[in-house]
Formats: C-alpha cells, structure tokens, sequence
C-alpha cells in the first residue's frame, strides 16, 4: 500500500523551443560580455598608469607598447558594448530555425575572437612588456606581431597623441630668467626692417662708455 502515499512523479520538462534556446545562449553571451568589458576597462587604467611610469623612467619604446595594448583592449571593450545592444535586438527579431542558427553561430565566433584577444593579453604579463629578460623579449615580439596585424593606422595615430601628450607632462618647465637679468630687455628690441632699405633707429650707445661709437653712427 506504499503507493497509495508516494508522491506523484514530477512531469517531465519540456525541451526549450529553438528561439527559446537562442535566447538563453544570448543573456549568458550578455553577462559574458558584460563581464568582459568590465574587466577590460580596468585593465586598460592599468596600462595607462605603467605607460606613464615608463615614460617617467625615459623608456618611451616601452611606454608606447603598453599605450598600443591599452588601445587594442579599449577596441575590444568598444566591441564587447556594441555585442551587447545586439545581442539585445537580435533576440528580439529570431524567428526562423535558419536565422537561430546563424545567430548562434556568428555569437560564438565574436565571442571567440574576444576571448583569443584576452587569452594574448593577460594583465598578469604586464611586467613582461617591460623586462628584458629573454623570455620577456619574446613575448614582446609576440605582442608587437599582434598589435600589427591588428591596429588599424587611425588607432596608431591616436596612440602616439596619446604618447606625445604624457611625454610632456613630464617635460621640464622653461628655465627662468637669471636673477638681475632685466627681463623686459627682449622686448624693448628695435623692430627688424621689413625691407632691405629701411631705415632702423639704434639706440644711442652711451657716451660715458665709448664716446667715439656716438659719431660713428649714421644721423
């Protein structure tokens, strides 16, 4: 009689619908990207912080390889954003099994290449962009490699500003005039003559000094 007081069995689940599923596989791919970004972003502030160290220490060549680094994680941090709000709008127009599948396809390649872009990259080899041992060496020309094959000449542009523009935080201050000199002095110049027979009025030589310059000068 153990029947009479066992409990009905649970019925059974049934299998999500292909746009059922294609939505499920695009709120992970959000988080995922979501995370990504995020991450990203505040690997691209630690670049930034050892790009300027560098530049302080006078390596320049190391401080533009963390800037182009820096550059190609806030490229994929760009492209991770823009995954997302897509990801939002194509859910919503899934209808047909064909388009499902071309979905899920074209989201596993993008995630893919983001994550391959990761996986080049960690912020845990930071210090190996800036060593010279051999095996930092190595890894350098890897990262050199991938930052050709993948920065475009805009971006390239855009680092350099970006370098010039820490080279000169730092760039020391305009040296101060000497104490006594009279500073006014470069301005009270004659103008130069704007043509080869103008005439320019010198000023007096003083007399006191050298009294024969006086007469030498032309009225």
């Amino acid at each position: 009689m153990g029947f009479l007081f066992s409990k009905p069995a649970p019925p059974k689940s049934r299998e999500p619908t292909p746009a059922e599923s294609a939505e499920l596989d695009a709120r992970r791919a959000k988080v995922r990207m979501t995370k990504f970004a995020k991450r990203n972003e505040g690997e691209a502030d630690t670049l930034l912080g050892r790009a300027k160290d560098a530049a302080r220490a006078g390596n320049k060549e190391t401080a533009k390889r963390l800037l182009l680094v820096r550059k190609l994680k806030l490229k994929a941090v760009k492209t991770a954003w823009a995954n997302v709000t897509k990801l939002e709008e194509l859910v919503a127009g899934i209808e047909t099994a064909q388009q499902q599948r071309e979905f899920v396809s074209s989201l596993a390649r993008g995630t893919e290449l983001l994550e391959q872009l990761n996986e080049a990259l960690p912020i845990d080899r930071v210090e190996d962009l800036m060593d010279r041992t051999d095996d930092a060496l190595a890894y350098q020309a890897e990262v050199d490699a991938l930052i050709a094959r993948d920065m475009d000449p805009a971006s390239a542009e855009e680092v350099d500003a970006a370098l010039d523009a820490i080279m000169n935080e730092d760039a020391p201050a305009a040296v101060p005039a000497a104490a006594g000199a009279d500073e006014g002095a470069v301005h009270d110049l004659p103008a130069a003559p704007t043509r080869a027979h103008d005439a320019v009025d010198l000023p007096e030589a003083p007399s006191h000094a050298v009294p024969a310059a006086r007469e030498a000068v032309p009225a």
